[in-house]
């Protein structure tokens, strides 16, 4: 006898242990639901082992191949929600409030449209509040277009929508914050990655509704400031520092200035700072949560 054959009986007696009466119907019930609960334990499996294989670094692809299915199929079925939740800690900059709920929106997009979450799905998200909202109103973006152009441009393929790379995108967004010298990853830092990704869902949306990601680059320019000058922090001021900010490197003369010995902190840094630590004193009170996908 084979080891399937084995098995089955196992289960057989099992079900007859657990059933404790030799009425069909009361077999047949019980049968169901051991069923189930197999099934289930094995679904488990095969997820701990897709998420082994993800931290290899092995791709949809190279999953979907050998569970013998398509790639798109692989990351519907297996690719990690958009919940608000920790990440590992090796990560830079975690995500502000605001990004927060605008990644929670995304994946409600996605899933009223039961699909992965993918960049347009994003797009969707950054209306919800902050400044990404706001430069999106301004170049005249909106909820109903975005979504009449998803749907017209991204009609449903194997049943996913778009590209399901949004929680690539929102750490890309994080590596970008802390890239540029700034503690939290904000609304402008995702807009900035779904603008200037030619390849994205978002940017293709973003294409056809005509709007020009230099335009949003430039709207963003004064928020998310060049990458910093190596030696630059802890230089003396002289007279061309005055206005100029010792831990983001903005220059902008608009911008209130607190200046101490050999530093100076603008008020969008200090604004940053009162945020980090309300973050900090929120996480401390309530062990356990996650702050970003």
């Amino acid at each position: 006898m084979d080891s399937s054959a084995l098995n089955t009986q196992a289960m057989i007696e099992a079900v007859a242990e657990r059933a404790a009466s030799p009425d069909p119907l009361v077999l047949l019930e019980t049968a169901i639901g051991y069923a189930t609960l197999a099934g289930a334990a094995a679904d488990a499996m095969v997820d701990h082992y897709v998420d082994a294989a993800r931290t290899a670094g092995l791709s949809w692809t190279d999953i979907g191949d050998r569970l013998g299915i398509s790639k798109q199929a692989a990351r519907q079925r297996f690719a990690a929600r958009l919940e608000v939740s920790g990440g590992p800690a090796a990560e830079p900059a975690p995500v502000a409030p605001r990004l927060s709920a605008c990644v929670e929106a995304a994946q409600a997009h996605a899933d009223a449209e039961g699909s992965v979450p993918g960049t347009q799905h994003l797009l969707l998200g950054l209306l919800e509040v902050g400044v990404a909202a706001s430069v999106l109103d301004r170049v005249g973006v909106t909820r109903e277009a975005i979504r009449e152009s998803a749907a017209r441009l991204l009609a449903p393929r194997g049943g996913v929508v778009g590209d399901g790379e949004a929680y690539d995108n929102v750490m890309r967004a994080r590596r970008l914050a802390a890239s540029r010298g700034q503690n939290l990853t904000r609304t402008q830092h995702l807009l900035w990655i779904l603008a200037t990704d030619p390849g994205s869902s978002a940017r293709r949306v973003l294409d056809d509704l005509g709007v020009d990601p230099a335009r949003i680059k430039k709207e963003l320019n004064d928020l998310i400031p060049p990458p910093p000058r190596p030696g630059r922090r802890g230089r003396k001021l002289g007279k061309r520092d005055v206005s100029t900010c010792s831990f983001c490197g903005c220059t902008d003369p608009g911008r209130a200035m607190v200046n101490g010995p050999g530093v100076r902190i603008c008020g969008e840094c200090v604004g940053f700072a009162t945020e980090i630590i309300h973050t900090a004193h929120s996480t401390a009170a309530a062990p356990g949560r996650r702050l970003i996908p």
